[in-house]
């Protein structure tokens, strides 16, 4: 009977073998300012994990990644080193991260083009939709991973802005706080569509939009690649008489003065390399948004899924599907809510000038990238140079795209002919990743009309 009873609970033990390594210990080096256990939040392992040797240096890829995908740092390199004395059982090793921190103090003075994207303002060259901002954005404060964020805008928009996120609420870091306040008010207005391009309203006499929000996020992420999000705000937004006019159905509400409450919750699943530009791993992510305004006699809902997946299929040749799939409902008509294909990241090759309105979409992109240039890294000055760009790296893919999306729109617009059929479109070009996180690209694409032409664009989220 006792062997009966010992056998069970010997079958569900690990066991340790000889070749299993032990890590004693780990050892941070080059973090100036963010604390330890900020880096070690992000570790697949802890001291005195024991595993077989592939496995540790697939744990330590994982590190890399992961604290890559922080921001903090422009450098990460992992490695493990053999102890000269092995703990009882099993070889040891001590594990070493040497990190290169970034600059984290960004004094904000830009010019915002504000256009839905690079491209389109090219083509507009309307050099008076341009906000000028000053301010500043703060990473990493207290070596914590807060970010502090004060911005102030003047010329096509003005207003103020300021936010306080990565806030921890336990020492595990689990749990995260954020907040945000802004005032923002604008002469000109995306009031409609029109032969699937934006139409914008001016009124240079007046401000035609002004638009006072709160919000405050909370963040549990109980693994490293999981996180839940949850948020939710409150609006006061005052529009012209004139906006109603030209579009009764602007934002669901007859009068120019709304109130809005916003809610949302996001989840991520994040298996990916490089967020900002993954070419090995998966995603999954789901995000519920919720709405209700005009003292809610107005509701809105809108649930969407990303999916997607990057892999290496050959030396240097890379592959990536995404999946961008929405729908939603509302019980007025909205045109503020009707904004799919075009904003944000929902984006079709060949379409940088237009814009697809609609209630529901499914978008697939697809792309082959080929590596032209592994990442090279420039050093400037002397080695001792403790500057924060003293070394640049910077890596080159060309890339075939090939795009499929539609759009649902319950209420068409005869003057607009892309939604309710068919989108897809292809295009060749060239993608430049940088450090900090700076991504710039440039393509020939056309569309399903047989329309072509050359897109530049950049993504740079330390501006």
């Amino acid at each position: 009977m006792i062997l009966l009873l010992i056998v069970p609970i010997l079958l569900t033990c690990e066991t340790v073998t000889a070749s299993d390594i032990c890590i004693s210990s780990i050892r941070i080096s080059g973090n100036r300012k963010t604390k330890d256990y900020t880096i070690l939040r992000e570790l697949p392992f802890r001291v005195g994990d024991v595993m077989a040797e592939d496995r540790l240096i697939n744990q330590l890829d994982v590190a890399t990644n992961h604290l890559t995908n922080t921001s903090l740092f422009n450098f990460v390199d992992i490695d493990y080193i053999p102890d000269s004395v092995d703990a009882p059982g099993c070889e040891s090793c001590t594990v070493t991260i040497r990190v290169e921190e970034r600059w984290y103090y960004w004094p904000q003075v830009s010019i915002k083009l504000e256009d839905r994207n690079l491209s389109n303002w090219l083509h507009e060259k309307d050099f008076k939709r341009t906000t000028i901002g000053w301010g500043m954005r703060v990473y990493n404060v207290l070596g914590l991973r807060h970010k502090v964020t004060f911005s102030d805008y003047f010329g096509y928009e003005k207003g103020l802005r300021l936010g306080y996120a990565n806030i921890a609420l336990d020492h595990k870091r689990t749990q995260m706080l954020g907040f945000s306040l802004s005032a923002l008010f604008n002469r000109t207005i995306n009031i409609a569509s029109e032969n699937d391009k934006v139409i914008y309203y001016k009124d240079p006499n007046r401000f035609i939009d002004k638009t006072v929000q709160g919000s405050v996020s909370y963040t549990y992420r109980p693994m490293i690649r999981t996180t839940h999000s949850f948020g939710i705000g409150y609006q006061r937004q005052y529009l012209g008489d004139s906006v109603l006019k030209i579009n009764k159905d602007y934002w669901g509400a007859d009068d120019p003065v709304n109130s809005t409450l916003n809610f949302n919750y996001n989840f991520d699943y994040e298996h990916r390399d490089y967020i900002v530009y993954p070419t090995k791993g998966y995603f999954v992510g789901a995000e519920l948004v919720g709405a209700t305004a005009d003292e809610l006699c107005f509701f809105y809902g809108e649930l969407n899924l990303k999916l997607q997946y990057f892999e290496e299929f050959a030396p240097r040749w890379f592959w990536s599907s995404r999946l961008n799939t929405g729908l939603s409902f509302k019980n007025k008509r909205a045109y503020i809510y009707d904004r799919h294909v075009g904003y944000e990241d929902k984006n079709i090759t060949g379409y940088d000038y237009y814009v697809v309105d609609g209630q529901h979409h499914v978008i697939m992109n697809n792309d082959i990238r080929f590596l032209v240039m592994p990442k090279k890294i420039l050093v400037f000055g002397s080695s001792k140079n403790p500057s924060k760009f003293k070394k640049i790296h910077f890596t080159l893919y060309a890339k075939l795209t090939g795009d499929l999306g539609y759009v649902h729109n319950s209420y068409p617009n005869p003057a607009n002919t892309l939604a309710n059929t068919l989108l897809y479109g292809s295009g060749l070009g060239l993608d430049l990743v940088s450090y900090y996180d700076i991504v710039i690209n440039c393509s020939y694409a056309i569309n399903k009309m047989g329309k072509g032409g050359f897109y530049f664009g950049i993504k740079a989220p330390i501006f």
